[in-house]
């Protein structure tokens, strides 16, 4: 699969609004976004009438490298889908940001069906359950939730929740830390936060291996992750992929498809031909 050439739909310049500072890793990151939402459009449009797409951390929509080159964020590769979802829905718990991302949707995309709520989603729920309409026979939807967090911010309630809503899942995580012993400080000093991301006790989850370095955690992290949402009846695919940025102790970012409908295994296959994993993680 060949994507054409991304043409944003909000340009990638300096407006003297927010934009949130990333690293390089990021860029990998963005174009496997594009691929996933690409295909999934292609192949929800010919099957439901009425799509969403649902980004948990949007950001202002702008991202500045370290090299203050600008580059798109989420939300922007999102609406300069060629195959345009029905509604777009956009939380940002940061305000400058969600702030900012309204004033270039406001100026970008006004023919767009678009949200923009400021807020931790962990208690955007209830609104959000309000805008995603329910799916019936006459008008068949088909929402896609990403989620991208900066650590562990999204409490498996949250996902729990959103799941009784039938939404799909698209998530990134990725631990950028350099420190070669952080995961103790997150096993230790942020256990509530790791046991809220995980819906039970770390304590809980037994494999017979010791963790005792930052890839390990972030290996078991993700496969008790994987596991739990699985345990809520998705059907499932995912792989790690190579960090582009080499500053990092944990050298890959997992990347997973989350679905409640047929059409999975397709999905993850066809964005796989052009983005090639560090290493499959999940058959």
């Amino acid at each position: 699969m060949i994507l054409e050439k991304f043409n944003p739909v909000i340009p990638s310049e300096d407006d003297g609004f927010a934009i949130e500072a990333i690293t390089s890793w990021s860029l990998s990151r963005n174009q496997l976004i594009r691929h996933y939402l690409h295909v999934f459009t292609g192949t929800m449009q010919r099957k439901f009438n009425y799509l969403v797409y649902l980004d948990l951390y949007a950001g202002s929509g702008l991202k500045r490298l370290e090299n203050c080159e600008i580059k798109s964020g989420s939300p922007v590769i999102a609406l300069s889908e060629p195959r345009h979802f029905s509604k777009y829905i956009f939380c940002e718990k940061n305000k400058d940001y969600s702030d900012a991302l309204k004033v270039r949707v406001n100026k970008y995309c006004r023919q767009e069906n678009i949200l923009v709520f400021n807020g931790d989603p962990n208690h955007l729920i209830e609104r959000l359950a309000y805008y995603i309409p329910d799916s019936t026979k006459k008008n068949k939807v088909a929402t896609i939730c990403l989620i991208d967090p900066f650590s562990l911010d999204i409490d498996f309630e949250t996902v729990r929740l959103l799941s009784e809503l039938g939404v799909n899942f698209l998530v990134v995580l990725a631990l950028p830390w350099k420190s070669k012993d952080r995961f103790r400080f997150c096993i230790d000093e942020e256990r509530e936060l790791l046991n809220a991301f995980l819906g039970k006790p770390w304590s809980s989850f037994k494999n017979g291996l010791p963790v005792n370095n930052n890839e390990i955690f972030f290996r078991n992290l993700v496969r008790y992750f994987h596991q739990n949402l699985t345990g809520l009846g998705y059907m499932a695919k995912g792989s790690f992929h190579k960090m582009e940025d080499t500053n990092y102790d944990i050298p890959f970012f997992f990347c997973g498809y989350y679905s409640n409908t047929a059409g999975t295994r397709k999905i993850h296959s066809e964005v796989l031909k052009s983005v090639t994993p560090q290493v499959k993680l999940f058959e």
